[in-house]
């Protein structure tokens, strides 16, 4: 019994032997097949990660350059259309109608073509979109505003928005900018606006949606994607697609394809630089980049084939991968390189929209591109058409050269380039054609070549051609321009009197002939007087006919050596040499009697005068440069005395302009000494006698005549264009003597300044008002030049309304016998208006006055204006105002106008006792 129990335990202690030295083996082999299996695997997931990234990488980069062909193709149609805008702004209905119909049928894409003059459409094709779409403005969104604004900057076409058409179907707004006038000072005009049809740029890339084909809804569907996504499936992995307009960094909106989700997830980024702008494509594998790789059950069987026979699956197993990772490179880098050639080859051809072509030498097979069909005006084909297909729609003047260009090439084996005319239903269409000699393999000799559209080319070239025939038609004209300008350069053009020029020439051969020579020379220096008012009425061809009646009667009148010229607008000289003793005068009443006479106009009975200003040079010591400067002021005499008449020159005359130039210097030496001051005049309610106001005046302290009134110096200070001025020193002053009323005690309630319409147009105005000491409604301004607020006037709109912000009350003055207008009233809504003392003067005995001041009282209240009168010499006066309805009196019969501290005192005394 214990032998039988040492041989049982001596096998058992071989069998463990034999399976721990088979187990370690075992689990050694299994171990390293699990480590080589999670290696494996590892490494798949990796590959096919890459293969995932490199394949939506490549995808997104075909898709972006088919998108950019797409719409630079359908904007590079458009560039024609901006080209004859540029050229001819002013394009027809009908001819823009042909040019859109022909741009639209060549490119389908092309949905909608108008024109946006100044940014406003004004036309559009096709006609149905014209109710709706013709005057819309490109500003009035942000995103139509901003594409516009860019295209604009940038000289070139900008895409705009996404927008929804009127059919259910969405397009992009493009912009071309269009810029009129020669090279180097173009201005702009507007643009062309066209909307391109999304479907033709999405399908034109093979885009589609979840929603849209069967087979890619079922991929999305079963992956989790959402309906609306855009999916794009050039090779076995759909790759899930969103695009986004990035053009303006600062307002990068949603997605327009696809979703935003699709840029916040893993993703691969490609941008397309389109005309203006940028889009940016986000892609993402139907799945994403983590998903388990297609061979993963595959790889689970060959495991667990390999746990079962331990070894010899495990070597095959490495072998495999081994094989496999060398075949995905394989694969990968020649898909590579074969996407990279088919993107080069596929943009380039979309870019050019070049036709490709092939004949065979041997067997005279022709092979054309879809394109070429097109050139050609023909249906699609099967890329053969045939022998004689090509010949279909040639122009029947073109093809015998076409022929013969074409068996040149096949029989002497030279490069083929000729040019020939299509027949298509939009019109004649010019397609250009390169060919070469082309040696294959087995020495198989065909002619390659490509052709495409050179219609906008030979337009241009007629442009140009057309243009230097008008060049040289232009030269000839100004050779003969060249004649007459210089018989224009001595000659008035309208009249066909001399000129100043003549004149001066004239004048010069006078001064410069010899002291034995010399003679009396007088000058007529005329003025045709309410010339203004026919030219203003009847316009310009008035009065161009009145002033070449006016050069007949002159020349019919003047001797035959005396010159007749015309200086100016109105204005004519007569150049008389030795003139007799009442010459000149009956010269000068002939002249005023002729242009008295009525002239018809068109129906029209015109009157016009003449104003005559006449000065001598006697014998050699004659000043002639002076001559003319005296026959002016003779003129300025004439007319201040009445028009219709003639004034000789004389030294009491130029006395009295010496005095004139020396009152101006006094005015200006008085301002810069403070010689200018204010009186006042005061104002009364018409019910109470209460002082109410006081009118300031200007008075002059004239170092030698004593305190001067505004009829002794304001004209000449209005030529000396210092009226504003002397306002303002007014306004000053009186500020400051209201100031010191107030601190002795004596209340002034408001004080009325005038302002010359010259100081309201002043652009600072406002801000020499900006910070002075006054209450509001304690300054008030009168307007004493109503007449100049009847136009639209900017300035003095925005100065009014300044005034009135600063609380200055405005009131019109001298209203009743001035210009001032209704409408002018409804303008400037004055505080007050002030009636003529010319309509004040005479109502005491003048009912028709009375009638006419109530009506002014009438038309002040009805629209909420006070009324002021002014010129109250009597009580009666003041009482009979009171009744009629005024509400403040000013005038002698209250007071003269006084310095500021006589006022003062009668303030403080008689004016308080008798309200």
């Amino acid at each position: 019994m214990a032998g039988m129990g040492n041989n049982v335990r001596a096998k058992a202690a071989t069998i463990g032997r034999f399976c721990r030295s088979s187990l370690v083996p075992s689990l050694l082999a299994l171990i390293a097949l699990l480590s080589a299996g999670y290696v494996y695997e590892t490494q798949n997931s990796a590959n096919f990660r890459q293969a995932l990234k490199s394949d939506a990488e490549n995808t997104l980069g075909l898709v972006a350059a088919q998108i950019q062909a797409n719409i630079e193709s359908n904007t590079a149609a458009l560039s024609g259309l901006t080209n004859d805008i540029a050229l001819d702004g002013d394009m027809s209905p009908s001819r823009f109608q042909a040019i859109a119909t022909r741009i639209m049928e060549r490119n389908p894409g092309i949905r909608r073509i108008g024109l946006a003059p100044g940014g406003v459409i004004s036309r559009v094709m096709p006609s149905r979109e014209h109710e709706r779409i013709v005057g819309t403005r490109l500003d009035t969104f942000y995103s139509q505003r901003t594409a516009a604004r860019r295209a604009q900057a940038r000289g070139r076409a900008a895409l705009g928005s996404r927008i929804m058409l009127p059919d259910g179907s969405a397009g992009f707004d493009v912009y071309l900018p269009v810029f009129s006038g020669p090279s180097g000072s173009s201005a702009f005009w507007g643009f062309v606006e066209a909307v391109i049809d999304e479907n033709a740029i999405h399908l034109g890339a093979h885009l589609t949606t979840g929603i849209e084909r069967g087979a890619a809804a079922g991929t999305v569907a079963n992956r989790g994607i959402g309906s609306g996504s855009a999916v794009v499936a050039r090779r076995s992995t759909p790759i899930l697609l969103a695009i986004r307009d990035i053009s303006d960094p600062a307002n990068i909106g949603d997605a327009f394809v696809g979703r935003n989700a699709t840029f916040q997830t893993e993703h691969v980024l490609q941008e397309v630089a389109l005309p203006g702008g940028t889009w940016q494509i986000a892609g993402v594998p139907v799945g994403g980049f983590d998903q388990a790789p297609d061979n993963e059950a595959e790889i689970a069987l060959i495991l667990f084939g390999c746990a079962v026979a331990v070894l010899v699956p495990i070597v095959l197993t490495f072998g495999m991968m081994g094989e496999r990772r060398r075949a995905v490179a394989a694969l990968d880098c020649r898909n590579r390189e074969f996407l990279a050639m088919s993107h080069r080859l596929n943009l380039a051809l979309e870019c050019s929209r070049f036709g490709v072509w092939e004949i065979d030498l041997f067997t005279g097979a022709r092979s054309w591109d879809d394109r070429m069909y097109h050139l050609h005006g023909l249906p699609a084909g099967n890329g053969t058409p045939g022998a004689d297909g090509w010949k279909t729609h040639v122009h029947p003047d073109d093809l015998p050269q076409a022929e013969k260009a074409l068996n040149e090439t096949v029989l002497y084996l030279e490069r083929y380039q000729t040019d020939y005319r299509v027949v298509v239903p939009t019109g004649i269409r010019h397609i250009r054609h390169i060919g070469a000699i082309n040696t294959g393999a087995g020495h198989r000799q065909t002619v390659t070549g490509i052709s495409w559209d050179i219609t906008e080319d030979v337009r241009l070239t007629e442009a140009l051609r057309e243009a230097k025939a008008l060049a040289e038609a232009r030269t000839a004209e100004l050779a003969t321009a060249k004649d007459r300008i210089e018989h224009n350069a001595l000659h008035d053009p309208l009249t066909g009197l001399g000129n100043r020029r003549m004149l001066d020439a004239a004048l010069t051969t006078l001064l410069n002939r010899d002291p034995g020579e010399a003679t009396d020379v007088a000058l007529l220096h005329l003025d045709l007087d309410r010339f203004k008012q026919i030219n203003d009425t009847l316009g310009h061809a008035a009065g161009d006919a009145m002033l070449m009646h006016a050069s007949k009667v002159l020349k019919t009148e003047a001797g035959a050596d005396d010159l007749v010229a015309r200086i100016g607008g109105d204005e004519f000289i007569v150049l008389v040499t030795d003139p007799r003793p009442g010459q000149l005068e009956a010269l000068s009443d002939r002249i005023i009697a002729q242009m008295r006479q009525p002239v018809d106009y068109q129906g029209f009975v015109c009157r016009f005068g003449v104003s005559i200003g006449i000065a001598v040079s006697r014998g050699a010591d004659a000043d002639l440069r002076r001559l003319l400067v005296n026959a002016d002021i003779a003129l300025y005499r004439a007319k201040e005395k009445g028009r219709n008449r003639f004034e000789f020159f004389s030294e009491a005359l130029q006395s009295e302009i010496v005095n004139s130039k020396r009152i101006a210097d006094e005015i200006l030496e008085g301002i810069e000494k403070g010689e200018f001051t204010a009186w006042y005049q005061p104002q009364f309610t018409a019910e109470t006698l209460e002082l109410c106001g006081v009118e300031a005046l200007i008075r002059w302290n004239h170092p030698r005549e004593g305190v001067l009134t505004p009829d002794r110096f304001l004209s000449i200070a209005e030529d000396l264009n210092v009226v504003a001025t002397l306002d303002k020193i007014v306004m000053e002053r009186a500020l400051t003597d209201m100031m010191l009323w107030t601190a002795a005690g004596i209340t002034v309630p408001r004080i009325s300044v005038n302002v010359s319409a010259r100081r309201l147009s002043d652009e600072t105005l406002l801000a020499s008002l900006t910070g002075l000491a006054f209450r509001p409604g304690q300054l008030c301004f009168e307007l004493v030049e109503a007449i100049f607020l009847d136009g639209d006037d900017a300035i003095i709109t925005a100065n009014l309304a300044g005034i009135a912000a600063l609380g200055i009350d405005v009131e019109l003055d001298d209203f009743g016998t001035g210009h001032t207008s209704i409408v002018s009233l409804l303008k400037i809504r004055p505080k007050r208006l002030k009636i003529d003392r010319q309509l004040v003067s005479p109502i005491i005995g003048s009912p028709r006055e009375q009638a006419l001041v109530r009506a002014i009282i009438d038309i002040g209240r009805s629209l909420g204006i006070g009324i002021v009168a002014e010129g109250v010499e009597t009580l009666a006066h003041a009482e009979m105002l009171a009744v009629l309805g005024c509400d403040i009196l000013q005038g002698y019969a209250f007071s003269k106008p006084v310095p500021a501290d006589a006022l003062a005192r009668a303030a403080a005394t008689q004016w308080q006792l008798a309200s």
